[in-house]
């Protein structure tokens, strides 16, 4: 898809195309609603406000797709929030039935929809804008941001983790095999359909990457979103970006 409405357009038009009504951020805040919906910034991006009626700043959570080969673009956001696993929809739950006040944000890779592997390595810089916008306009807690993905967009939470350290405060990443040096705290699962990363894995903690790693040899490729219990959570999103400080 063509790059073809800058980042700032897409707050102008918010009205016009949201899902939902957005309350008036407190004082200290943005006064502006947050928008909501499916937008195409320099990416398309579904974009989901949850408890937007508490106060202060909302915690920012990431979800990166895996490959989509055989949906056609313009559905993908029709598709379990682009992936064939149900990681995504446990966390949504979670920050809904735990009062969280979150946005989720939900892009669409430039490769998405072709027959060749998803590459989130390829959209950084885009990805990076849809975030900055929602940091930028007040409205995102920059200690409480969280990276998830699933196949290829498990490779591309590595690939954001090294890239982009200084952002994300914890990551997940599932249904893949490639680990990678980190200083970002990453849970990292993977199934019977993916290689063994137990040695790799290995390399990188004695190098004091802090890399969580369970294997789930009973499941095939996505069967690992099922870690996502309410007790994991509990513990993914009590992590704090300044605990690394």
């Amino acid at each position: 898809m063509k790059k073809s409405l800058l980042i700032a357009a897409v707050f102008a038009v918010a009205a016009a195309v949201t899902c939902g009504c957005c309350h008036k951020a407190p004082a200290g805040t943005s006064s502006e609603s947050i928008p909501e919906g499916e937008f195409v910034y320099n990416l398309p991006c579904k974009v989901v406000g949850i408890n937007q009626d508490k106060p202060g700043k909302s915690i920012l959570f990431l979800w990166l797709h895996g490959g989509v080969s055989d949906v056609a673009k313009h559905s993908l956001f029709e598709f379990n929030h682009l992936d064939c696993c149900a990681a995504d929809d446990s966390v949504l739950n979670y920050l809904t039935k735990k009062g969280v006040k979150a946005i989720a944000l939900f892009p669409v890779c430039h490769q998405a929809s072709v027959e060749h592997a998803v590459s989130w390595y390829d959209c950084y810089s885009d990805v990076k804008a849809i975030m900055d916008a929602y940091i930028d306009k007040g409205y995102v807690d920059t200690d409480r941001i969280y990276l998830a993905g699933s196949s290829d967009g498990g490779v591309g939470t590595w690939d954001y983790v090294e890239h982009y350290p200084d952002y994300f405060a914890v990551a997940i990443s599932q249904s893949c095999s490639r680990p990678h040096p980190t200083d970002v705290p990453v849970y990292f699962f993977n199934t019977s359909s993916e290689s063994d990363a137990t040695e790799a894995v290995k390399e990188l903690t004695d190098q004091g990457c802090p890399i969580y790693y369970k294997r789930c040899p009973d499941v095939k490729h996505g069967g690992d979103a099922k870690e996502c219990t309410e007790e994991f959570l509990d513990k993914f999103f009590s992590y704090r970006r300044s605990d690394r400080d």
